[in-house]
């Protein structure tokens, strides 16, 4: 697996998730204190505080750093839905369907509008890029691509199956999906009260060959971009996985360069921790 954690920019990332954790935290601060507060707590904020370590502060009892593990209670990496202090659970039936109505009816207002209709005009034109890319591209094929949170393409590159995700600034890819026998609630529309309606689907899951930060050389910004960098990620992994040259004695080679061998000449893939 590649890992582009430490790439340019990942430091940053960080910087940036922990400071939604260090609000995160003093919101839900503030927040407990209140409703300590109101149940006669003698020092509200203490308690809060305390109640927050015990919930959130997993630490590894050797390094004594935060697990990352999610199957821990933890604080917002981000501030979405204000941090979830503004979920849509802490609404009504009625609340939420009216606010899903205005907010259908300021996305239809938004895509009529002026600056709604350049947007549009630039996605067809990407997406025609896309299209015109994958004409000259033997072997990739891309079955859906698009979204913003999270990101996500699917298609197949050399045979090999792909699945791509970006969220929160986070990507993923794995290869050769095949089902995983474990399903999920899927969102498939709105009754006519406006409520959600759900489906069971089946999940499909495969190896995951590589991640990363959006910082890494070659993400890019644009859909061709992002679809050349995918298509290259892979590529890269299954060059490197078919390659033998570097499992075998290198020896002849480093006497004609005069030098160790570093890279494999074949693949890239390193064989020296130099």
């Amino acid at each position: 697996m590649v890992d582009f954690s430490d790439a340019p920019g990942a430091s940053e990332y960080r910087e940036r998730r922990e400071r939604a954790r260090t609000e995160g935290r003093r919101r839900y601060h503030d927040y407990l204190a209140a409703l300590l507060d109101l149940h006669g707590a003698t020092d509200p904020g203490a308690l809060a505080d305390v109640v927050l370590d015990a919930l959130t502060c997993w630490r590894d009892v050797e390094s004594g750093e935060l697990c990352p593990c999610s199957c821990h209670s933890r604080l917002p990496e981000s501030d979405f839905h204000d941090y979830g202090l503004g979920c849509g659970c802490a609404r009504s039936a009625k609340d939420r369907r009216r606010a899903q109505d205005e907010w259908r009816n300021r996305i239809e207002e938004f895509w009529e509008s002026p600056e709604g209709k350049r947007i549009r005009s630039r996605e067809r034109a990407a997406e025609a890029e896309v299209e015109a890319w994958l004409a000259t591209q033997r072997g990739v094929v891309i079955h859906s691509h698009g979204g913003l949170a999270p990101e996500q393409w699917r298609g197949e590159v050399d045979g090999h199956s792909f699945y791509f995700r970006e969220r929160h600034d986070e990507w993923r890819i794995e290869l050769d999906l095949r089902a995983s026998g474990r399903f999920a609630r899927a969102f498939v529309g709105t009754d006519v009260d406006g409520d959600a309606r759900f489906e069971e689907r089946e999940l499909s899951e495969g190896d995951m060959i590589a991640h990363g930060t959006t910082n890494v050389d070659g993400y890019g910004t644009t859909s061709v971009e992002r679809a050349k960098f995918i298509v290259d990620t892979i590529r890269v992994y299954l060059a490197r996985e078919g390659c033998n040259l570097h499992v075998r004695d290198l020896s002849s080679i480093a006497a004609l360069l005069g030098r160790e061998v570093r890279w494999c000449p074949a693949c890239g893939t390193r064989v020296s921790s130099d």
